[in-house]
């Protein structure tokens, strides 16, 4: 067998038997052979086939986004308008104008990021709106939470909806007060528009993924979760895998009930390999805070008695997830607001007694109760959230949710003080920032880009943080023996970082210098 040296570097492991090391041995599998000191490995060794000098540079195991949209983020970089970050109505159509010149021959104009809480005008647009731009092609627009999405006249009309249209259970049709259609919808009424749009070739969804790959890896992200997959995705993602295309580690979820429909997704054999997962399903329990869709139990502010969306009922949550977990899949919940995470641990624990092995997530967590915190330690389940929310969606929080949640909403400190398993994430493209360290940053100082704070009483510190984001996102995979620190027999996935996060007072300019996967250099910057 071959091994290589990595040596001077101050290695920081994230494995309790090695809090630091300088040097570590790669063998021909692309895992780790040894790790300590130079001199002991020499010792040891005697012979490297190669070795490399890293100059007393840091280096930090491959970091693991616990819930990132990783097609999507693919597809604001090739096929889709990306609006985020648009301060006004006349900005958004002119940008809307410009794309739909500059596409001619798109079949649907595509566009995500809109948030109203940013735009001069302080609402979303209509279909008037985007009529005004565009009427001879169906427009979609997706708010930046992807819980409302906005469509033209020649979209509903494509889509055979109208004002006699019935509304999906879990979803809204937005009406003007004479009843006529604005054009927005959410949550499971999406699908109603969404279900119509043409769906992407392979090689669409090949350019998407692999351009969200190359991304990722700037980033030092080694691994990833693609939180929910339709049946056209997931063949997309094994097909990848099969021709040794992936280049990030890839947990994919299959999603379980699609929007704007009660039809079952079908539920597709389990998959493994090295750098494919598919294991366990996906559910949507309620919306999201920003859009002021997750059903709390608290009235949103400024509104007459409104707690949002919950989008499931208890049985077909639970039949459905009854028939995964019955062929062995674990289940993963899309739960913010204290009903859906109520309804979700719930079925949770009727599950748990089919099988009490498997692990189940809740993805985003905004708000626990002492009951449910004693739930999520009897299942040993992962909290999978997104400290990044606050950074990037703060004025969206303090307009819509009563201030006493405020100072408790995405409890990282609550989960990790109650030993509850925490994995970090960004949601991308929720939100437009996804770089890990501005997302650890934020959950030590729970500072916003404007630099209020918002919760404060759930910051947590560096180590944590970081743990989330490596060992902790390994142990939401289920696959803590193969990723997450560096360790002996673990895969030699690293990140080489411009400064030491250990010994700074502010960790969001960190930059990824080299990143590593199975002991091969794949981006340096």
């Amino acid at each position: 067998m071959n091994f290589q040296l990595i040596h001077n570097a101050t290695i920081i492991t994230m494995d309790d038997a090695f809090a630091k090391a300088d040097s570590m041995v790669i063998n021909d599998s692309g895992k780790i052979e040894a790790i300590g000191s130079a001199i002991e490995l020499r010792n040891q060794f005697g012979f490297f086939q190669e070795e490399i000098d890293f100059q007393g540079k840091t280096i930090v195991p491959g970091l693991n986004d616990a819930h990132i949209h990783v097609w999507k983020i693919g597809h604001l970089r090739t096929y889709m308008l990306d609006v985020r970050g648009i301060k006004s109505l006349v900005e958004f159509k002119q940008k809307l104008k410009d794309f739909a010149a500059k596409n001619p021959k798109s079949e649907w104009i595509m566009a995500r990021g809109i948030n109203e809480m940013v735009l001069e005008e302080k609402r979303l647009p209509t279909k008037e709106d985007l009529d005004e731009i565009i009427s001879d092609r169906p427009v979609f627009v997706i708010r930046t939470c992807a819980h409302i999405g906005i469509a033209n006249s020649k979209a509903m009309e494509i889509s055979g909806v109208s004002e006699a249209t019935e509304v999906p259970f879990g979803g809204e049709i937005r009406k003007n007060q004479d009843g006529s259609l604005q054009g927005i919808f959410t949550e499971r009424a999406l699908g109603l528009i969404m279900n119509n749009i043409p769906p992407f070739t392979f090689e669409e969804y090949k350019n998407m993924i692999l351009e969200a790959h190359s991304y990722l890896l700037s980033l030092g992200i080694t691994s990833a979760t693609d939180p929910a997959a339709n049946e056209e995705l997931l063949a997309a993602y094994i097909q990848l895998d099969a021709a040794g295309l992936l280049k990030v580690r890839m947990n994919v979820f299959p999603l379980r009930i699609p929007d704007g429909s009660d039809e079952i997704q079908v539920l597709p054999e389990q998959y493994e390999s090295e750098f494919l997962q598919i294991k366990t399903v996906k559910f949507f329990s309620d919306g999201g805070l920003s859009s002021a869709t997750a059903a709390l139990n608290v009235p949103y502010k400024n509104t007459d008695g409104y707690k949002g969306v919950l989008r499931l009922d208890y049985d077909k949550f639970y039949n459905t997830a009854k028939e995964a977990v019955a062929k062995g899949f674990s289940v993963a919940t899309h739960a913010i607001g204290h009903q859906a995470v109520d309804l979700t641990l719930k079925v949770y624990s009727d599950l748990f007694k089919i099988d009490p092995t498997l692990r189940h997530r809740i993805e985003h967590v905004g708000f626990l109760s002492q009951d449910n915190i004693n739930d999520f330690k009897r299942m040993n389940m992962t909290a999978a959230m997104q400290p990044i929310f606050i950074y990037e969606l703060a004025n969206n929080f303090k307009s819509t949710l009563p201030d006493e949640l405020l100072d408790v909403v995405y409890p990282c400190k609550t989960v990790l003080d109650n030993g509850i398993n925490l994995a970090l994430s960004t949601d991308g493209p929720v939100v437009k920032e996804i770089n890990p360290w501005i997302n650890i940053e934020t959950a030590i100082t729970r500072k916003a880009a404007d630099g209020s704070v918002i919760g404060e009483s759930q910051k947590i510190t560096l180590q944590q943080a970081l743990y989330g984001y490596t060992v902790g996102s390994a142990v939401a995979d289920n696959l803590e023996n193969a990723k997450g620190s560096l360790t002996v027999g673990k895969y030699a996935d690293f990140i080489v970082l411009n400064e030491n996060p250990f010994e700074l007072n502010d960790v969001s300019n960190v930059e990824t210098l080299e990143t590593w996967v199975q002991g091969e250099l794949k981006y340096k910057k």
